[in-house]
């Protein structure tokens, strides 16, 4: 039988999964959960009502009668958790254990890690050790493993003949944890009887360093109407671009900044309150009494029940501080105790996603948009720039008629020296500083291996641009015409809006003008300014190349100083926002070819 539609796909994040392929997942669960609960009901002769449920599904479900469990012990699932976990392993790994595969627990404090070995390496070590599928559930400190992992292992898996495997993130760094979130989310459907019309949910406490509460922009898109109150003081604020996405997913949004404030002012409360423990470790040195203060602020007290609506639940982050809990410890026997029914969703539905990446299940799902952009970082078969088709960012400017054409005996003083066959980069760092020209001019020779062309450079006035300053680069007998793309490309990102003029007998007979490319990869002297990312060059992970996308320019808390420009780019991997000029490291450190 052949696999599901999802056997081998990797998450890193919640939207990895399409909303059907979500709805499947929560529908499924349900439904297996049910099962399991009548089953288990009936074996110890209890009356139940499981399965009474008026509720319409999620979605169709056309392999219902395929059962979960996978059992085929030649597959494997690999817990690879770098940093402490208790109920997220514990659950997947019951999950696997379940399915009848291998579980290989994978100890990172005693692993080759600890060998200075990179996490590439021993994937590609681990993935051939089950001659089926594996499936990689992964925690790290370091953010984007799963991005990069989905990226580097299916042409290694392809070349040793065994199946793609899935990599599944569990929580990196500061990032998301979609593992979480889907459990979530589920639980917030149960909890609204498997209603997706509504939802009113207040995220309580630590907003700055929870990763499911970053993971809600994503999973509460389940819900066709979402409310969310954002409770916390200023220093465990949600993060402006998480609530500003929120905000554009059409999220009705509300902010406090203390639960007392929450309850005095709000005109109506949330049924679903969501507590995220305080990571006091993370806001740098505070004071007693500061602790003490934030505390309470992000703390509930149980004298405020009665302000609650009727059927309220909460939910809490675990495990949480026995010393100082965030909800009272005497609310655990109530019904408003919602944590213990999400800590119990989680093996349920971690069954279910095992089944569906391993294939065994989601047979008629539709197939996930196409990776072909994850599988490989390199242009492919290069090419030559000047050919019938230009790439995107080359835009040929029309040239006047004899407009363009220089003698050498016309050179001017203070200005450039006219060559009769080469080429003219012109426009280089245009802007109001020369530094910047003589910086681009830096980059252009280094980057792309002309500092042993003969030619001249130099940094001049505008004529057109007055005020401003442009960088020129003559190449006299350069061959353009056997430029790659790739080559122009480079040229188009460490010199974004430069020209290139091509001279045949003193005549310019071609002008092009590079604009900003969508992608920015493989290139010497960039990389991720996130210090937690993967690709940093700090985490010495050496087959990770630095890769930036282009994107539209929003408001960061981790650019808190940026002034808006049209273009932003972020880290294909970790996600992290740059601007332009950030993405370079100091070309002054390499030693010029």
């Amino acid at each position: 039988m052949a696999d599901g539609s999802l056997a081998g796909h990797s998450i890193h994040e919640v939207k990895d999964l399409s909303l059907p392929q979500q709805l499947y997942l929560y529908e499924r669960t349900r439904r297996f959960k049910e099962r399991k609960r009548i089953n288990s009901s009936s074996e110890r002769g209890v009356d139940t009502e499981y399965g009474s449920q008026e509720a319409p599904p999620l979605c169709e479900v056309t392999d219902g009668d395929v059962e979960e469990r996978v059992d085929n012990p030649d597959s494997t699932v690999y817990l690879i958790f770098m940093e402490g976990s208790t109920r997220t392993r514990e659950s997947l790994r019951n999950a696997a254990v379940y399915h009848g595969v291998k579980v290989n627990e994978f100890q990172a404090e005693s692993s080759s890690f600890k060998k200075n070995e990179t996490i590439t390496d021993t994937m590609k070590m681990l993935s051939v050790y089950s001659t089926q599928r594996s499936v990689f559930v992964i925690r790290s400190a370091l953010e984007g493993v799963c991005s990069w992992l989905r990226t580097a292992m299916s042409a290694h898996a392809r070349r040793m003949g065994v199946p793609t495997p899935s990599f599944v993130n569990a929580g990196d760094g500061l990032f998301t944890h979609p593992i979480g979130e889907f459990v979530d989310i589920f639980s917030l459907l149960e909890h609204n009887q498997w209603d997706r019309s509504a939802v009113h949910l207040a995220l309580v406490g630590d907003l700055a360093h929870g990763r499911t509460a970053h993971s809600k922009v994503q999973g509460l898109q389940i819900f066709k109407k979402v409310r969310v109150d954002l409770v916390a003081p200023e220093i465990f604020g949600y993060p402006v671009e998480y609530r500003d996405r929120m905000r554009a997913n059409g999220f009705e949004v509300r902010e406090f900044a203390s639960v007392e404030e929450y309850l005095e002012n709000a005109s109506n409360v949330a049924d679903v309150w969501y507590f995220y423990k305080p990571q006091f470790s993370k806001c740098g040195d505070l004071t007693t009494l500061r602790l003490n203060e934030l505390r309470a602020q992000v703390s509930f007290r149980e004298e405020w029940v009665h302000q609650l609506p009727e059927g309220v639940r909460f939910f809490q982050t675990l495990p949480r501080d026995k010393e100082y809990p965030i909800i009272p410890l005497t609310l655990d026997s109530r019904a408003i105790n919602g944590w213990d029914t999400v800590a119990a969703n989680a093996y349920f539905l971690d069954v279910v996603l095992l089944s569906m990446l391993f294939g065994k299940i989601g047979r008629n799902l539709a197939p996930p948009a196409d990776e072909a952009g994850f599988n490989s970082v390199q242009e492919s078969p290069p090419k030559l720039a000047f050919s019938s088709e230009l790439p995107s960012f080359m835009k040929e400017v029309t040239l006047v008629e004899d407009a363009h054409h220089r003698d050498l005996e016309r050179a001017r003083a203070g200005g450039p020296v006219p060559i009769k066959d080469g080429c003219v980069l012109d426009h280089l760092g245009l802007g109001p500083t020369s530094s910047k020209c003589w910086e681009a001019l830096r980059k252009v020779r280094t980057i792309l291996g002309w500092s042993k062309q003969v030619g001249s450079e130099g940094v001049y006035t505008s004529k057109g641009n007055p005020g401003f300053y442009k960088g020129i680069l003559t190449l006299p007998g350069f061959d353009y015409k056997r430029l790659r793309v790739e080559e122009m490309k480079m040229m188009a990102s460490v010199a974004p809006g430069c020209t290139f003029n091509c001279v045949k007998e003193s005549k310019v007979v071609r002008k092009y003008r590079l604009e900003v490319p969508e992608r920015i990869y493989n290139l010497p002297n960039i990389s991720c300014k996130n210090a937690l990312c993967v690709s940093n060059p700090e985490n010495r992970q050496r087959e990770i190349v630095a890769y930036l996308e282009r994107v539209p320019y929003y408001v960061s808390s981790v650019l808190p100083n940026c002034t808006e420009s049209k273009y932003l780019y972020v880290c294909k991997w970790c996600r992290w926002p740059h601007v332009y000029e950030n993405i370079w490291d100091d070309l002054r450190r390499q030693a010029v070819a």
